[in-house]
């Protein structure tokens, strides 16, 4: 991986902190209530976490980036689930 496709996964990750942010103060107009995992910023862990270990690590990185930039509170579980997938794949794909 040289410098620039770094620098562009870094970016891609905090693009999709900000859309994930939108996101949630879209859906979630108070303050950490809910005790549900989104299905949606789930859904979009778990194929980051896919993609991380694939040709498009890229569009990984943008994916998983969304659950972690999410409001306060919200998107922590969703996050974990998609690196501990990320970790599982790329630890059974190098050995």
């Amino acid at each position: 991986m040289s410098l620039f496709e770094l620098n562009l996964a870094i970016i891609l990750f905090i693009i999709g902190n900000f859309i994930g942010l939108e996101y949630s103060y879209r859906k979630y107009t108070s303050p950490y209530v809910e005790k549900k995992i989104d299905k949606i910023a789930l859904a979009l862990s778990i194929l980051g976490g896919i993609l991380i270990n694939s040709p498009l690590y890229m569009l990984g990185y943008l994916l998983i980036g969304f659950p972690l930039g999410m409001r306060s509170g919200y998107g922590r579980i969703e996050f974990i689930v998609g690196l501990i997938i990320a970790v599982f794949l790329y630890l059974l794909l190098r050995w």
